[in-house]
């Protein structure tokens, strides 16, 4: 018998009946004892996500500011009757440039003196007598000096125009201007050493230069649209948000005077560059790894057994996004990247990192 007809009559039944039987057991070990069980599965999920950590590094913190904004005059400050009477005479006239204390306006006042009180024997006394005349009016000029250095606006009232007491005059245009943006209320933190002064930056215009007195609000509740620099500020009200958050946020104003010899136009678009600190070769950690931002503040350090622990430390200056540890932490340590508890949601634009 040939090798061939071997193979085929002999081994190829056998090695399907082999395979046959395999696969039979196979399907009866299924049926009675199921799949593998789960913690035999090295792929079985656990619902557990590792908390994210982040080493504590040393760099360079500049806490430095960006704030878009507008330059702005001072408001106009009004002129008002101090008394009731007739603007007997006007010093000035419309467009005039008057320094703070010079006369502007004289009003005309006239009172009646007190009648005297007459008693019942004096009537007695002047029966038959003459009537006594009535006193004539005192009359009293009145000065209305500028409130402020500035131009003279225009008149809203005429020369013998009689006027009450508290109406409106005019206006002293003062020629002083101002560079006004917003800041964020959390920013606001990182001005916290007395900086008086900032840098202003107008495209197309002078060179930068040096704005002092600076100021802040003290409401954050209003909101203006960045794009509009000509919208009015009123105390408390913010252009943009600091850092160029967005086109309109809610914000404190800030402001700087503007120097004098500096050539500036009312709506000129700027921008406020802040020099708020800096640290050089400091340990540093995400603000979102710290809970408390100013002067102490905690963080959540871990262990080789992956315990977090609850650490104090000591904090310096922050640009918002690193913040300085002074003291409490070695370079190298682990950290929580998050704060237990908050989401790692950072906060929209380039702006301060948030996290709730």
């Amino acid at each position: 018998m040939s090798q061939r007809r071997v193979f085929r009559r002999f081994i190829l039944p056998s090695a399907w009946l082999l395979i046959g039987a395999l696969v039979a057991v196979s399907l009866v070990k299924l049926a009675f004892t199921g799949s593998s069980s789960a913690a035999e599965d090295q792929l079985y999920p656990t619902g557990e996500v590792p908390a994210e950590t982040i080493m504590v590094e040393t760099g360079t913190v500049e806490n430095t500011l960006s704030i878009s904004g507008s330059i702005k005059l001072d408001a106009a400050q009004p002129l008002n009757a101090p008394l009731d009477g007739v603007v007997n005479w006007a010093f000035v006239k419309p467009g005039d440039h008057v320094s703070k204390g010079d006369r502007i306006f004289q009003i005309r006042a006239e009172t009646q003196p007190e009648a005297a009180e007459t008693t019942e024997s004096d009537q007695e006394s002047s029966a038959g007598e003459e009537p006594v005349q009535a006193a004539e009016p005192v009359v009293t000029y009145h000065d209305v000096y500028a409130p402020a250095t500035g131009k003279v606006g225009k008149f809203a009232i005429e020369l013998d125009d009689e006027v009450t007491k508290g109406a409106d005059l005019a206006k002293v245009q003062p020629q002083n201007f101002k560079a006004v943006g917003a800041i964020s209320p959390l920013d606001r933190y990182r001005l916290m050493d007395g900086t008086l002064e900032a840098t202003i930056t107008i495209e197309g215009g002078p060179e930068p230069f040096t704005c002092k007195d600076l100021s802040v609000g003290d409401t954050a509740s209003a909101t203006v649209d960045a794009d509009s620099p000509e919208q009015e500020l009123d105390p408390g009200m913010g252009s943009i948000s600091a850092e160029g958050q967005g086109s309109s946020a809610s914000g404190s104003e800030i402001s700087c005077d503007v120097p004098a010899d500096t050539v500036v136009f009312d709506g000129l678009s700027m921008a406020m560059d802040i020099e708020a600190g800096t640290a050089e070769e400091v340990l540093t950690v995400p603000v979102t790894a710290v809970r408390g931002l100013v002067g102490s503040g905690t963080v959540w350090l871990l262990d080789e057994n992956g315990k977090e622990i609850r650490t104090e430390v000591q904090l310096g200056v922050t640009d918002g996004k690193v913040v300085e540890v002074a003291s409490g932490l070695e370079a190298g340590a682990e950290v929580l990247r998050y704060v237990p508890g908050s989401a790692p949601e950072p906060a929209e634009g380039p702006g301060m990192e948030m996290y709730p």
